[in-house]
């Protein structure tokens, strides 16, 4: 990456934080999913029928639902090709089209081991024999080093940013060793990929991979976002339902083959499989085409918890989409996961005809009546609903009659109903919460929400879960009452980004001065800063990364970067 490039990124990056938002679109490009049909996917089985014991399943399900660094929104286990569990953590379902992050690096690499198999690419071809601009640094890098994260490119996602040609900034890109000698991790290596494909193909990624794999597999509900030249990413942005995902990670494990099909190759599947590169910067056990090395298998992996786990000495596949906290392979989630898998005594090679039925019945009972999340339980509804009442001076019972007409402004912020990390992928930010006001008519109860000249209803209930659309996103609402550790009374509102690994949290304090807006989300943006700063600064050069660094380690730059990540307003009273 050159001097410009890397002063524009870093003028970009701390610009970001200060409110400057002129690289950004005014509006995301992702379409308004539907739910989808997901009945028949998969036949379904009993796990003891497949020769898995329910008490291990409930046990690895417990674990995940009960760490609160997980957030798990819908988890698959296939064996032996049938669904033997599932579940989905209110409001999230499988039914939604749920982002992948980089766990589409490992689809890509399917699209590129059909391209190799059809001789549209050579696996040892440069990228000046498939581009021309035999000059560039990058002139000399391969399709293999692309596929192993070995290029070396210091142009990587934080330059995405601030480029409009992807493709002549990667190919003019500095290097950080020679290509082939290291591994570093870089989501523009699975860009090139894609922008490979497209050059020798002449179909997009998402044409050619629906008339080779997606299409025989009955996989339509997809959708896969584009840079700024009209090529798919392919190191993220595909969106797809986790039984998509659970799909792609059984074709994997069938070697290829699907309903007697071979659509990719066992040879290449056998060798992405493989490690094909060591690495220093992550907890697997090496790195192979697109995809991580596990304990037990292969790990499709996409960061805040995204999983397709493939096990074949099981014949199993787990999948799993999440908001978690951990950006890596190495989360927590796939701790419980391997102790799960690693246990001996949860498996059998034959059908299991002697167990208890009551793990079976808990097991499901477990997973119908999952939840998302931890509601507050701090306080009793009664004495709550006494200090909203008395808040207010209002003597109605009702809490939506408490808050009925109560409205109240903040002053200039950058807070959005909208998760930072969705405006940050999609490239365009909100300009701030000036006011909320909360209204109640006979049958509804709502959250109105205004932002310059844009306003926001939020149907919300303190009883179950309401569903609308905010920002392209199918979004369910859900609320809750307690209060803080002062006592003052507290509304909770969650806003669940279905399609995403992200939640809004809106936490309204009241107290007698006014009211503290508290807005968070999952997964925790700030917390991960430290990781995220591993893909965005080490490879802009020693220069720009000490200035950087000494800029975004400064007490002023850390309380500000902390304000725009985790806002929190206070507002008065307007009745």
């Amino acid at each position: 990456m050159g001097l410009k490039i890397q002063l524009k990124t870093i003028s970009f990056l701390y610009g970001l934080f200060k409110g400057d938002t002129k690289y950004c679109r005014s509006q995301s490009e992702k379409p308004l999913f539907a739910p989808a049909d997901i009945s028949g996917v998969f036949q379904e089985a009993l796990p003891e029928q497949e020769g898995v014991q329910s008490e291990g399943l409930l046990k690895m399900f417990e674990e995940i639902s009960d760490d609160r660094r997980i957030n798990p929104h819908s988890a698959l286990i296939i064996r032996h090709g049938k669904l033997i569990s599932k579940a989905d953590w209110a409001p999230f379902s499988a039914e939604y089209p749920h982002v992948s992050h980089s766990l589409a690096k490992s689809v890509t690499s399917m699209a590129a081991g059909i391209a190799i198999k059809e001789k549209y690419l050579g696996i040892d071809e440069t990228l000046s024999d498939i581009f021309g601009h035999s000059d560039k640094p990058m002139r000399g890098a391969t399709i293999r080093n692309l596929l192993t994260m070995s290029t070396g490119a210091k142009f990587n996602e934080a330059g995405s940013f601030i480029s409009e040609n992807w493709v002549e900034s990667f190919l003019s890109s500095e290097t950080l060793f020679k290509p082939g000698t290291d591994f570093r991790y870089n989501s523009m290596n699975t860009y090139m990929l894609s922008a490979a494909i497209c050059k020798r193909t002449g179909l997009s990624l998402s044409e050619y991979l629906s008339r080779r794999l997606f299409t025989p597999m009955g996989i339509n509900n997809f959708y896969w976002e584009k840079c700024p030249m009209g090529i798919e990413k392919g190191g993220w942005g595909l969106y797809m339902s986790i039984y998509g995902y659970a799909e792609l990670g059984q074709l994997w494990l069938n070697g290829g083959i699907w309903n007697g099909v071979q659509l990719i190759s066992r040879d290449w599947i056998s060798a992405a499989s493989a490690k094909q590169i060591s690495h220093r910067e992550f907890c697997s056990d090496g790195y192979g085409f697109q995809v991580w090395n596990g304990r037990h298998g292969t790990i499709f992996s996409g960061m805040f918890g995204q999983l397709v786990y493939i096990v074949p000495r099981l014949d199993m596949v787990i999948a799993l989409t999440a908001g978690s906290e951990n950006l890596f392979p190495c989360g927590n989630a796939l701790r419980y996961i391997d102790d799960f898998l690693g246990n001996s005594h949860n498996f059998s090679s034959n059908p299991i005809t002697r167990f208890r039925y009551a793990e079976t019945a808990s097991l499901r009972k477990a997973i119908a009546s999952a939840q998302f999340g931890t509601p507050l339980e701090t306080g009793t509804r009664k004495n709550i609903f006494a200090r909203l009442r008395a808040l207010f001076s209002r003597s109605n019972t009702s809490p939506e009659s408490v808050l009925n007409g109560v409205g109240v402004s903040f002053g200039s912020n950058r807070a959005d109903v909208v998760p930072l990390l969705i405006q940050i992928m999609d490239g365009c930010f909100g300009r701030g919460i000036d006011g909320v006001k909360f209204l109640h008519s006979e049958d509804s109860f709502f959250l109105k929400i205004t932002m310059g000249e844009l306003q926001t209803v939020i149907p919300i209930s303190f009883e179950g879960t309401k569903k609308l659309i905010l920002g392209g996103y199918n979004v369910a609402s859900t609320a809750a009452f307690a209060s803080d550790e002062d006592g003052y009374p507290v509304v909770k509102i969650q806003l669940c980004y279905l399609e995403t690994s992200c939640t809004k949290v809106l936490k309204f304090v009241f107290t007698e001065r006014g009211v503290t807006l508290k807005v968070r989300e999952n997964p925790k943006l700030y917390s991960a800063l430290d990781e995220i700063s591993a893909l965005t600064v080490n490879d802009i050069g020693d220069g720009m990364r000490r200035t950087l660094e000494n800029i975004l380690e400064s007490d002023a730059a850390g309380y500000r970067i902390k304000s725009f990540v985790e806002p929190t307003l206070e507002g008065k009273y307007v009745l």
